[in-house]
């Protein structure tokens, strides 16, 4: 049941939208730029999402008749090329819960409906802006003191 036999590295440029827009391009020596979005790419995220889009495959088919409300409002739509000049576009939209953990999706160049995994979701989720974790210091208000230590006397 695949949706997409692509290999990671033939993807040219790609676009997630879920409440905001990011896309990224492949730059020279394979390192990803943004068309939009700004800060640190996160490289481990972005080579999880590509893993997953480029192998994708449906746990079912649903068939041809969507059903109601799938794709009232989409949760997220990718879109990626896997060509140079980005004229080979492909489409992914992936709609409301299916039940048992499982969620409503299509795919432009397939008809009807299928469905794909939380864990396949979750992939297409992963933020792709680097979550910078600044180094531990004290908390406020916290000192850092030594009590004062009683000498004997002889």
């Amino acid at each position: 049941l695949a949706i997409f036999k692509f290999k990671p590295e033939q993807i040219h440029r790609f676009s997630v939208v879920t409440d905001k827009e990011l896309s990224l391009v492949r730059g020279a020596n394979n390192q990803w730029t943004w068309l939009k979005g700004s800060g640190a790419i996160d490289q481990v995220n972005v080579q999880s999402l590509l893993n997953t889009l480029s192998m994708l495959h449906a746990v079912r088919w649903v068939g041809a008749a969507t059903p109601p409300h799938a794709f009232e409002k989409p949760q997220l739509v990718a879109t990626f090329t896997t060509s140079p000049d980005d004229k080979a576009l492909h489409k992914l939209t992936i709609g409301g819960a299916a039940g048992d953990g499982m969620w409503f999706a299509r795919a432009d160049e397939h008809e009807g409906t299928f469905v794909l995994s939380t864990p396949d979701l979750n992939a297409f989720k992963l933020p792709l802006v680097s979550q910078s974790s600044p180094s531990p210091s004290p908390a406020p208000g916290t000192n850092v003191t030594t009590s004062p230590v009683a000498v004997p006397t002889p």
